[in-house]
């Protein structure tokens, strides 16, 4: 209960990009937010980094709007922290190696019904529906939310 206080606390003054998050029953998998350059393609301003602690990786995600069919994603890319990164085409091609469904929640898990972007409030809950599923991190990774728990600066 005390998980979900936090959130509640924190996620009503922190604004996504400086926002980091605990992955609920598994805490040694984290998200945390980096900032990237914003495009048309690309309009967030920000990647999800995740961190699996345990075989020491860290795998990059783009947010993005799923266009007509009202869903958000993510896009599985390159280390956003590599100075020679760049946004990937959003049609694909290097950068661009994979996609998976995006679930934010504000502190009632009430649904936020876009990707965020760099100065929006942080979400009180994430959920990644495709992370269990995929080999994202070479290691199983509980289908579950990832809690707000902290906000930097």
């Amino acid at each position: 209960m005390l998980v979900f206080a936090v959130a509640l606390a924190v996620a009503a003054t922190c604004p996504v990009e400086k926002a980091h998050y605990s992955l609920r029953h598994q805490r040694d998998v984290t998200l945390s937010v980096v900032q990237v350059e914003r495009s048309q393609d690309w309009p967030s301003g920000i990647a999800l980094a995740l961190h699996n602690r345990l075989p020491g990786h860290t795998t990059y995600f783009l947010p993005w709007n799923g266009g007509n069919d009202g869903r958000q994603n993510v896009a599985h890319t390159t280390d956003v922290t590599r100075p020679d990164f760049h946004l990937p085409s959003p049609d694909g091609g290097p950068g661009r190696l994979g996609d998976m469904e995006y679930i934010g929640a504000d502190a009632n898990y009430d649904l936020i019904n876009h990707a965020p972007q760099k100065g929006d409030a942080a979400p009180a809950h994430i959920l990644m529906s495709g992370l269990a599923d995929s080999s994202w991190q070479g290691d199983a990774i509980d289908k579950q939310f990832f809690d707000l728990d902290g906000c930097s600066g």
